[in-house]
């Protein structure tokens, strides 16, 4: 009897020791004791995440669907301006919201055009969708997606487990540690997994996001032709533009004629005797048809 309980404490002995044994091993000269004794210890880590993983695997409802709904529409309306202050009104109304919003200037009628991103809750995906079509509108183009993540969402929620219960056996083992180099080294694995666990996290909400919210994008086209008021008088300075329009034909004639008188007085060196040879020709002529 004796005997059997020295084995049993020896047994009990080396089982907690195992437990608490986390990537420490006592000084020695031989590093290859040290080494394998490490490498004990990672693979007992990596153990407790692969079952927490097929735990957490089974745990969550992986009927349920998580899908990501999408959707563009384009939508002709006779105002740009009601259009846009109606889907405000309507995601107000349905707990949506818009995520950006541009107009501009189209065309040689100057036509509004413009584009909106909104987020409106899964529930009111289609209703909205089919409401943008109205007397006033008419829906050019339409056009949805979806997207399952349902398998990523498991994967995620199997990751997460897996790598909380990592962290908690890490601060265990740094409670535990007595060396400052092993409490370093613990240290460093526990911030590299709560990274990993903060990524993980940051993915999830992300996915319940647009899972909860779909995207929708709004390209609006205004169909009104915009036509020009009539100008009034002070617009159309129609004395004005007559005076100015007199003025400058009696400024064609004036240089006109100082063109003609310019070139005449240039050219009298040779016009005058010209003309005094053509009146004496002119005479001469004359006085022969008189006799």
């Amino acid at each position: 009897m004796m005997g059997l309980y020295a084995c049993s404490n020896d047994s009990a002995n080396e089982s907690s020791e195992g437990e608490a044994e986390y990537d420490m091993a006592e000084e020695s000269s031989q590093s290859k004791e040290g080494f394998s004794q490490n490498n004990q210890s990672e693979q007992s880590t990596e153990e407790v995440a692969d079952e927490s993983e097929e735990k957490s695997a089974t745990d969550f409802d992986s009927t349920q669907q998580m899908i990501i709904y999408k959707g563009n529409i384009e939508v002709e309306v006779k105002d740009f301006g009601s259009m846009a202050s109606r889907i405000k009104q309507e995601l107000d109304q349905i707990g949506g919201y818009i995520v950006e919003s541009n107009q501009y200037l189209q065309g040689e009628h100057k036509k509004k055009e413009g584009y909106m991103v909104v987020r409106v809750p899964q529930d009111h995906f289609d209703s909205f969708m089919s409401g943008l079509e109205t007397d006033s509108s008419k829906i050019l183009s339409r056009s949805q997606q979806s997207e399952d993540v349902s398998e990523e969402y498991v994967d995620l929620v199997s990751r997460l487990k897996a790598k909380e219960a990592v962290e908690t056996r890490l601060l265990q083992f740094m409670e535990g540690a007595e060396k400052t180099e092993d409490l370093l080294r613990i240290s460093d694995d526990l911030s590299k997994v709560q990274e990993e666990i903060e990524q993980i996290k940051g993915r999830m909400n992300y996915l319940e996001n647009h899972v909860a919210f779909s995207t929708i994008h709004i390209n609006i086209t205004e169909r009104k032709v915009n036509v020009p008021n009539v100008q009034s008088q002070e617009d159309l300075n129609t004395l004005a533009k007559a005076k100015q329009l007199f003025m400058n034909t009696v400024n064609f004639l004036l240089s006109v004629a100082s063109s003609l008188l310019v070139l005449i007085v240039g050219l009298s060196p040779v016009l005058i005797p010209l003309l005094i040879i053509g009146v004496i020709i002119f005479i001469k002529l004359k006085r022969q048809k008189t006799n």
